[in-house]
């Protein structure tokens, strides 16, 4: 175990090894994995939503009691009453932000999982990696070499950080035969010349080929290979950034809390950060990684609509209304009132008596 976190990576990356053995395909696998992964969090989607909803339904109250304390609320009364009315109304602040905690090392167990094929998918370990990167550097492989530059390939620690983020390239270069086999060469000769080191010999090639694309490459690369920026790998940044940015809007639009003025406070930093971000890590890194994040953000999107039918609104409790008290005049004009009406029932009852006659 690298990390403590590996309890929450390695079940993840089971997952993510069964979804590519189920369909043969690196890109699908993602799209599978990215899915089985939102089911998985569902639970503390639905938790978060009712945090969010009761917080939205006490927010009134906290903005009447801010203006209460309008530039004194460092007071100790106002967190005193505070903490009061979060008791009265059955609302815990940490409730909304604990669903949001507990899914972050998920999100990057995810993360970790698909840019690392070799390691979760093949199965190879550290020392392994170390070599195939090592064979594929003196054997003079370009997109190796290259994407090295001055990392210490003596280093297994400078080789593992730079794997990183680069497996998926090494995978790619691996579906050369021509490479595969001097690699596999290469292993069987560092296995035989150290027996007890633990290198892994018996390596498989992926799939990694996705809707025309190799998911190996980089958009910087196909728009190099291709000798222009239009190029079908662009669009991934491009839908990247704009699935990204609606996800960040429609957050916003639910998340944002009426202030004590009537206003209503977005996270306007979050709706243009995010999508900036998205469009970065689908340019800079391999394809395979631009799919993953596409894919999220469309299935988070989905996610809050499917939120919003699960989870409804709590409803608002009516109080029962008092009985209002009658004071004495109200009281004898009642009187006054019954007892014309009992009169004239009494003259309508004598009129139709002698009509009778």
């Amino acid at each position: 175990m690298e990390s403590i976190l590996d309890i929450i990576y390695v079940p993840l990356a089971w997952i993510f090894k069964l979804c590519y053995m189920l369909v043969n395909n690196y890109g699908l696998a993602i799209i599978l994995f990215a899915f089985i992964a939102k089911l998985l969090m569902l639970p503390l989607g639905i938790k978060g939503e009712k945090g969010r909803l009761k917080m939205q339904s006490v927010q009134p109250k906290v903005n009447a009691l801010q203006q209460k304390y309008k530039g004194d609320t460092k007071n100790p009364k106002y967190s005193e009453e505070l903490q009061q009315l979060y008791s009265e109304e059955g609302y815990n602040p940490m409730s909304g932000c604990l669903p949001t905690l507990i899914q972050l090392p998920i999100i990057l167990g995810l993360w970790n999982a698909i840019r690392r094929p070799l390691t979760y998918i093949v199965g190879l370990n550290k020392i392994t990696n170390f070599a195939i990167v090592n064979i594929l550097n003196a054997s003079g492989v370009t997109k190796i070499t290259e994407a090295l530059g001055n990392t210490d390939t003596a280093s297994l620690d400078a080789v593992s950080k730079w794997l990183q983020t680069n497996e998926i390239r090494v995978a790619q270069v691996l579906n050369d035969s021509n490479v595969f086999n001097t690699v596999k060469s290469g292993l069987e000769e560092y296995a035989a010349k150290y027996p007890d080191s633990g290198f892994i010999t018996e390596i498989s090639t992926l799939n990694l080929n996705f809707l025309g694309l190799d998911l190996g490459m980089t958009p910087s690369e196909y728009i190099a290979a291709a000798g222009s920026i239009f190029t079908w790998a662009i669009l991934l940044p491009i839908i990247s950034g704009i699935t990204s940015f609606l996800l960040s809007f429609l957050t916003q639009k639910l998340n944002a809390q009426p202030t004590p003025d009537g206003q209503k406070n977005g996270l306007n930093l979050l709706m243009y950060t995010m999508p900036l971000l998205s469009l970065w890590l689908a340019f800079s890194f391999q394809t395979g990684v631009g799919i993953y994040w596409i894919a999220s953000n469309v299935l988070s999107i989905g996610q809050i609509f499917l939120l919003r039918a699960i989870v409804k609104p709590p409803k608002k409790e009516e109080k029962p209304q008092k009985e209002k008290k009658l004071n004495y005049n109200q009281i004898e004009k009642m009187k006054r009132m019954e007892k014309e009406r009992e009169n004239e029932d009494a003259i309508t009852v004598s009129e139709d008596d002698q009509k009778t006659e």
